[in-house]
């Protein structure tokens, strides 16, 4: 706590000298015995501005007169122009001078501390003068401290620093050497070694003792480890202006014009330049580098909607063995074609098969699922099970056993022998797979690579196929076909009743009878009971959307059906055909012009005489096959697919183009398949191709109404191989997915599960 002392500027008594240390006080000036001497002298100063020291008093006084022996402060007269730290004016003319212990030549601060050490005397330190409560500092002290001898309006200021380390000196130092060196006074101690020092303030308006603010040295203090404190210094602005200007100098100087020589401002140029170029970066970063992308993405981001099993970002999960849509072995070569129109196609789908043992029941495959039942639709005489159906050498293998089949293992993948009622009550087990409700595409370019079972070309009874149906049917399950195979149709007429019959049933006439029906549908035109969901639909009815003005249904596309060829001897064939309802009279097609209809290879393929029952119109064409594609002879895998377009805003540029080995075989468009009216006429509107989203079917079959079957041209086990399955679509107008937003399937089909579960069912409930 720091003790105010009277204003009388009393200090305290000086400690007593230590023993045989008094020579160690040096004569000083601020002595009382100088104030002494210069008051008797008339208190007049010298040329030099300070008067000479008087002589060290003698080491027997120094225990007996703590008042001769006591340095004290000097103070001067000299002119004096207040500052912050020495608020009160000198006052010249009343003063005496005095000699200034704070002048120096340099007053700037230096390193080291500017004090005196005084030796104290442990044993007398407990001594105190009581005579100095009677002594005070000169009058001319009351008005402030300046520097000895110098004239002019400008004063010293006393500032205080941090003592340093080195502003302790050594020991070894006397206290001569050390006053020597310094200026500067350290403040009276008290004796006793006590911690508290008094100091006088700048102002010279009282004594203000504060703890610490002079520390003692470790040498003359009670404690060793004494901390540092406040050393003062005296700083003269006049003594700074007559140095050496600082090189910064100039740059306060508002009348300086400068050095430096005119030059370019390369570094203001390319401060400019950075901004440029950091303005530039961000803004290809946030503006252009986005818009790129999305224009780069644009097919990417198409292909991803409707996809359902991944999301807005193209993220699909990563589930065990899930594989992506394009099969990571597909060749680079393969993933883009140039279509039969001459616009640029890209892979969306394909499966390579090239991982053996792959099985198909249900859940096994994320796009594939093999059926287990029995395909009475076309009066089939196989069993479909799922354990026909696996992958081995690079292929997916679909085998048909029969039950008089007693050796087991003919071929890797048979399940014979088995008898009949192991197998339903059929003799013959076979296999179907399909991607209903799981991969499905609207338009596009389909192809396979296939292997016809049997020994020879000569092969009659087998019925394998690749084929495409709307995702509203699910092949195999009636309930499901019923009403929706093979509509394709969105016009509200006489063509959406049960038998394309008028209300009353009288009529049309095209309708009641055709020469072309077969008489166990007795000549009548159509035996199908109706578009189930036709553009007639009344609100709130039930349909599949996206609103009940739209006509729905489940046409079908072959790729391919293998037959022995009915015309000639020897040699087989393929049947490539589309499925259409209603019906035209006779289930007549147009085909007078290539706009309608065209065949590309007349010497390999011809018109199909088949156009269609009370069940189905099919337009459709025969495309022989070379004799070594077959699994006994030669084993060599040959192309087969479709491309096809359709467009619901421009029905006339709407086309479907069939190729074998490569090359095209014939075509169908959307004038093929136009209205039927006027007189003769069945009084149906326009067909469409397509445009229902279409999961694919791979199967083998066998059934009497195909094909009269001759067991002595078959061998089993039979095995049919693809090799693969690829799917194009024109590039950037990808349209793949199950449940497209202007053909949705989803809502429909939950809504009647039943129906799309079991094979049983017959009538969709």
């Amino acid at each position: 706590m720091a003790a105010v002392v009277r204003d009388e500027y009393n200090d305290p008594p000086s400690p007593s000298p230590r023993q045989n240390e008094g020579a160690r006080l040096l004569q000083s000036p601020s002595l009382p015995a100088a104030f002494q001497q210069q008051q008797q002298q008339g208190g007049q100063p010298g040329s030099s501005g300070q008067s000479a020291p008087s002589s060290p008093p003698s080491s027997n006084h120094a225990h007996t007169s703590s008042l001769s022996g006591r340095p004290t402060r000097t103070a001067s007269t000299a002119s004096f122009i207040s500052s912050p730290l020495n608020p009160t004016p000198a006052s010249p003319t009343s003063a005496p001078h005095v000699i200034n212990p704070f002048a120096s030549a340099r007053s700037r601060p230096t390193s080291r501390a500017s004090h005196m050490e005084l030796g104290l005397s442990h044993s007398h330190s407990h001594h105190r003068d009581t005579t100095m409560s009677s002594l005070g500092p000169p009058p001319s002290f009351t008005s402030g401290l300046g520097m000895a001898g110098m004239g002019g309006a400008r004063g010293s200021m006393l500032l205080y620093r941090l003592a340093s380390e080195d502003d302790h000196t050594p020991a070894s130092m006397s206290a001569a050497s050390s006053l020597r060196d310094s200026h500067l006074l350290p403040p009276p101690k008290f004796p006793g070694g006590a911690n508290r020092e008094s100091t006088i303030s700048s102002s010279g308006s009282s004594f203000v003792s504060l703890d610490s603010k002079y520390p003692l040295t470790n040498r003359d203090s009670a404690f060793p480890t004494a901390p540092r404190g406040l050393v003062p210094y005296e700083y003269d602005p006049a003594m700074d202006e007559m140095a050496t200007p600082d090189d910064e100098d100039f740059l306060h100087d508002p009348k300086t014009t400068g050095f430096r020589k005119s030059t370019f401002p390369w570094r203001g140029v390319m401060n400019v330049a950075v901004l440029i170029f950091l303005i530039l970066a961000l803004l290809c970063l946030f503006v252009f580098y986005p818009v790129l992308t999305f224009y780069r993405n644009e097919a990417r981001n198409s292909r991803i909607d409707g996809n359902i099993r991944i999301n807005a970002t193209g993220q699909a999960p990563v589930l065990f063995q899930m594989p992506d849509l394009i099969d990571l072995a597909t060749p680079d070569a393969a993933r883009t074609r140039t279509g039969f129109d001459g616009q640029q196609y890209e892979l969306v789908f394909s499966d390579e098969f090239t991982e053996d043992g792959r099985t198909f029941y249900p859940g096994d495959d994320p796009y594939w699922e093999a059926v287990d039942l029995w395909y009475g639709a076309t009066g089939d005489i196989e069993w479909y099970d799922p354990s026909q159906v696996t992958t081995r050498n690079g292929s997916l293998v679909i085998t048909m056993d029969s039950a008089d089949t007693l050796q087991s293992g003919l071929t890797p993948n048979s399940t014979a022998p088995f008898t009949p009622d192991q197998n339903h009550g059929l003799n013959y087990r076979s296999g179907m797979v399909q991607t209903w409700n799981k991969f499905c595409f609207s338009s596009g370019y389909i192809e396979v690579s296939v292997v016809l079972p049997g020994p020879n070309e000569d092969a009659q009874g087998y019925w394998p196929g690749a084929w495409t149906m709307g995702n509203l049917a699910r092949p195999g399950y009636p309930a499901t076909t019923d009403g929706m195979w093979p509509y394709t149709y969105n016009e509200c007429d006489v063509g959406t009743f049960p038998n394309q019959t008028n209300r009353d049933g009288l009529g049309p006439a095209a309708a009641l009878h055709s020469d072309q029906s077969r008489a166990k549908y007795n000549y009548e035109l159509s035996w199908l009971s109706g578009q189930r969901a036709s553009a007639c639909s009344c609100p709130g009815s039930d349909h599949p959307g996206p609103t009940v003005k739209q006509g729905r249904g489940a046409p079908e596309i072959d790729i391919f059906e293998a037959e022995r060829d009915k015309a000639a001897t020897t040699g087989h064939v393929v049947s490539q055909s589309a499925q259409f309802a209603p019906f035209t009279h006779d289930y007549l097609y147009n085909n007078a012009t290539n706009d309608q209809w065209q065949i590309f290879s007349p010497n390999v393929t011809r018109p199909n005489n088949y156009r269609g029952s009370a069940v189905q119109q099919a337009v459709s064409g025969i495309v022989q096959l070379r004799p070594d594609m077959f699994q006994g002879s030669g084993k060599r895998f040959t192309t087969v697919g479709f491309e096809y377009w359709a467009n619901p805003n421009n029905i006339a540029e709407t086309y479907i183009t069939w190729q074998v080995d490569g090359v095209q075989s014939h075509q169908v468009t959307a004038a093929a398949v136009g209205p039927d009216q006027g007189a003769g006429g069945s009084g149906v509107g326009q067909r469409r191709i397509p445009e229902e989203p279409m999961s694919i079917i791979l199967n083998l079959g066998m059934s009497p109404n195909w094909q009269t079957i001759d067991l002595s041209t078959l061998m089993f086990p039979a095995e049919f191989l693809i090799d693969y399955v690829r799917v194009y679509q024109r590039k950037g107008q990808t349209n793949i997915g199950c449940n497209p937003k202007a053909f949705p399937t989803e809502d429909y089909i939950n809504n009647h599960k039943e129906a799309y579960q079991s094979t049983s069912s017959l009538l969709l409930v």
